[in-house]
């Protein structure tokens, strides 16, 4: 393709306009206390309820023995955690608030009639629960915390869900889908480009991701013959757009043209996702925002599918108050995650 250096000058240039994106976590509406309150109480008036038949079903007693440990061997740790987290919030108070939401249940569970029947109905909907079956945003927060300290787990227990771009207006056509922790929130892109914003912890979280696409034969500006975009067009084309773009040189040159500063410990890896030509992108820069300069550490994945480019860009970042052994333990967490994050796309537009 003679054209396809300029095609690759032009995708520098676009990768550095759209990538300039918000690396850390955005606040949700919902105060971290509310979720967590929310989260023991439902986990309160769940034992309260079995508790209660328990006593008025002796027959019941084994099968509610056995509900009670699936729960707990799922979302065990994480009770624990969050118990933990409204004591430091609380300090001297925490006693008496578990007091008062205690009496609330009572109040409210203990009027309402359990026949054997509503019984059973109720341990199977506890199987259920166990199985990530829970309301929102009690499953969020049980999900964060329980795997806190290795995301990874999340994904592979099979707690996660998938994210598809059919019909979104910045897919550009292109059908595509990726899978993401259910523990993590969604918000449309701010930017033009970017389909999809991903943050770990509710929106809480220190780590972050996003997806977009860019269509290589508009970028192009009308600079290719219909003889090259038909080779763009098939497999050995995107390979040939890729082997340059791609390289070491090339990916380089895209890392410091993200319009950060200080870009350093720069990695990369060529690799195939879903059958076509890919690569991956690693390294730390520096962001400001607003008075704080932020240090971001920054993985993307890139495919090139036909005359589409796919992006999904993961981020942690290092908060003013976080030493360089903070952020290294934070990557050390989710690099992983982000790997089977990337590992899950499909491009159903191919089938």
């Amino acid at each position: 393709m003679r054209k396809h250096r300029l095609l690759v000058l032009n995708i520098f240039m676009m990768f550095t306009i759209a990538c300039v994106q918000s690396a850390h976590a955005q606040a949700p509406n919902e105060p971290l206390y509310n979720d967590l309150s929310k989260t023991l109480g439902f986990i309160m008036g769940q034992r309260f309820t079995l508790n209660r038949i328990k006593a008025e079903y002796p027959t019941l007693s084994l099968q509610v023995q056995i509900t009670e440990l699936q729960f707990k061997a799922t979302f065990g740790t994480a009770e624990k955690k969050i118990e933990k987290l409204l004591k430091n919030l609380l300090k001297e108070k925490y006693t008496e608030y578990v007091a008062t939401l205690e009496k609330k249940l009572q109040t409210s569970l203990k009027s309402q009639e359990i026949t054997q029947e509503t019984a059973v109905k109720f341990l199977d909907e506890v199987a259920e629960r166990a199985k990530g079956n829970i309301p929102s945003p009690m499953l969020e927060t049980l999900l964060n915390y329980e795997f806190e300290e290795r995301p990874s787990d999340e994904f592979i227990r099979g707690f996660k869900a998938t994210y598809r771009t059919k019909g979104h207006p910045k897919a550009k056509g292109l059908d595509f889908q990726i899978e993401y922790p259910k523990s993590w929130s969604l918000r449309e892109g701010k930017r033009p480009n970017i389909i999809q914003v991903f943050s770990s912890n509710n929106g809480r979280g220190p780590a972050s991701a996003l997806i977009m696409t860019r269509d290589l034969i508009k970028e192009a500006q009308r600079e290719l013959t219909r003889e090259e975009i038909k080779a763009l067009k098939t497999l050995e084309g995107s390979k040939e757009i890729a082997s340059e773009l791609f390289s070491e040189s090339g990916l380089r040159e895209m890392a410091k043209g993200m319009g950060m500063t200080n870009v350093r410990n720069i990695t990369t890896k060529k690799m195939v996702l879903d059958r076509w030509p890919g690569a991956m992108l690693e390294f730390l820069s520096d962001q400001q925002r607003l008075d704080l300069t932020l240090t971001i550490y920054n993985r993307t994945y890139l495919v090139i599918y036909k005359n589409y480019m796919i992006f999904l860009q993961c981020h942690v970042a290092k908060l003013p108050d976080d030493t360089e052994d903070t952020l290294k333990t934070k990557i050390s967490k989710f690099e992983s995650l982000f790997h089977l994050m990337a590992n899950s796309l499909v491009i159903q537009s191919q089938y």
